[in-house]
């Protein structure tokens, strides 16, 4: 399976504002917390951002097929060809805010903090941490935790 042009322009354009934020590009581990969270804000604003839906793995939320697609970088940064300019600049400024706030954790520290969340937590539903899982995270799910994210910081 490959991505909808959708996630697929995502995450070409979090690995290019990653890489100007931070000098450095996201470990694959991190892009799917990074969409996730740009998802998750984007749903709670009445956008959804692409098709896919996550599922609630072992390590936090992960699309299946963009996990195939970076695995062979396994814990090390993405290192893919991009143009340095980004090329959707309104898909940009959408998860320009995201990217900037939650890129300076990296990927275990974003895992742990989706363990502590609803959405994944309601995916597996008792499946121990240690546990793999492909538990299906509901997008309404991801609305509504995102929503009451925004809600309590005063942002709605």
């Amino acid at each position: 399976m490959s991505l909808s042009p959708d996630l697929d322009r995502l995450q070409e354009t979090i690995i290019q504002l990653h890489r100007q934020a931070f000098s450095e590009s996201p470990s694959p581990m991190k892009l799917q917390k990074l969409c996730y969270y740009a998802q998750g804000f984007k749903l709670a604003e009445g956008e959804q951002l692409f098709p896919e839906d996550f599922q609630a793995w072992q390590h936090g939320p992960v699309i299946p097929e963009l996990y195939q697609k970076y695995s062979a970088y396994s814990w090390r940064a993405i290192d893919v060809a991009l143009p340095e300019e980004i090329q959707d600049k309104g898909l940009a400024e959408k998860v320009e805010d995201i990217v900037y706030a939650f890129g300076r954790y990296d990927g275990a520290a974003l895992s742990t903090m989706t363990h502590r969340e609803a959405p994944w937590l309601d995916a597996r539903n008792g499946i121990p941490e240690s546990s793999g899982s492909r538990e299906t995270i509901k997008k309404d799910s991801l609305q509504r935790f995102f929503q009451a994210q925004l809600g309590a910081h005063g942002e709605e």
